[in-house]
């Protein structure tokens, strides 16, 4: 039998013209997704970013609402994770306050080491310190035979430290507390890097790769002059504690309970002395000061501070000491508050 070659070539010429075809719209469609991945990279990277912004939210209102709540309340919320991840900012933040809270005498606590603290007194009437060192209370008598007492703890400093001086007629006059502060962590991956916010101590911290952190807000210590000449101050610090939470990939809950606000401070006060240090970012505690200190360093450069109240250095102008109200031996009506949140 003769073969047919033109009908041969005519085949040929069909899978050649397919094969051609098929080249083209491979190509066509690789150059369209090379030419469409950085808006796809773009629309990824604008939802993951706008998921974390919306939790941080969520948690961050949750936080303040069972906060301030009575011991045992609490909430519960789901939240999916499909890009996001929540961890805990253990013990990011540390603050010591102290204060002269009744009679004459100005009395001044530093802590030796970890285990260990010293008193000073000017006309020495404190009788005897009762230690509040994680729940474990012990009383110490106080006897100044030199300019300094030291006292030694029966075991190292816990995140939270309350210490009362009493005078001989057991009236609280001096009140120092430290504790350290824990928050959470919520970030997610994007085309060039993390984003990331941090909930810590009612501040929300904001930051993308390769970029400073941004303060979006700082924590809720607020200073105002009354009109009776009287100054105010008032604080809420907020303490996050996340256990053994371990999310799923997917999804999780988030249940947080109040363990009930505890109030450090209350009533008139007087040489109040903040000392703060935030491990998040090392330039992060000289922001904190700076903002705070902003309006006493105004009136400092412009030589109006006799007539300055508010927020300023302690004792030394660089702030290594801490800072206070100005005037500093002046009576200030303070309420402190610790707010605690188990999440489990």
């Amino acid at each position: 039998m003769k073969r047919n070659l033109k009908n041969d070539d005519s085949a040929l010429s069909d899978v050649i013209g397919m094969v051609m075809l098929l080249a083209m719209i491979v190509i066509v469609l690789s150059s369209t997704m090379i030419i469409l991945q950085p808006y796809i990279s773009d629309f990824d990277d604008n939802k993951h970013w706008s998921q974390t912004k919306v939790i941080a939210d969520q948690v961050d209102e949750r936080i303040r609402l069972v906060g301030a709540s009575p011991q045992d309340t609490g909430s519960i919320q789901t939240f999916e994770l499909s890009s996001t991840s929540i961890k805990e900012l253990d013990s990011a933040e540390v603050w010591i306050i102290s204060a002269d809270v009744s009679g004459t005498d100005v009395v001044e606590i530093n802590l030796d080491s970890f285990n260990s603290f010293n008193i000073k007194s000017i006309n020495k009437t404190p009788s005897h310190a009762i230690v509040n060192n994680g729940g474990e209370i012990s009383n110490y008598e106080i006897n100044f035979q030199e300019d300094v007492v030291n006292i030694n703890f029966e075991k190292n400093i816990d995140r939270l430290l309350i210490i009362e001086i009493l005078n001989a007629d057991s009236e609280v006059i001096h009140k120092f507390v430290r504790i350290e502060l824990s928050g959470i962590e919520i970030d997610t991956t994007l085309s060039n890097g993390k984003f990331k916010v941090d909930l810590l101590n009612g501040a929300r911290l904001e930051r993308l790769h390769g970029e400073a952190y941004k303060v979006d807000r700082y924590p809720s210590i607020r200073h105002s002059s009354l009109p009776d000449s009287n100054q105010q101050l008032s604080y809420v610090l907020i303490d996050i504690d996340m256990g053994l939470l371990q999310p799923s990939p997917d999804s999780f809950s988030l249940q947080m309970i109040s363990k009930g606000p505890l109030t450090l401070f209350e009533g008139d006060i007087r040489n109040i002395r903040m000392i703060m240090n935030n491990e998040i970012d090392d330039s992060m505690t000289e922001r904190y000061f700076s903002h705070w200190m902003e309006s006493y360093n105004l009136n400092l450069a412009s030589g109006t501070l006799d007539d300055f109240e508010g927020f300023g250095p302690w004792k030394s102008v660089s702030g290594i000491d801490g800072f206070g109200i100005h005037p500093l031996d002046k009576s200030v009506l303070t309420e402190i508050v610790l707010h605690r949140v188990v999440v489990i």
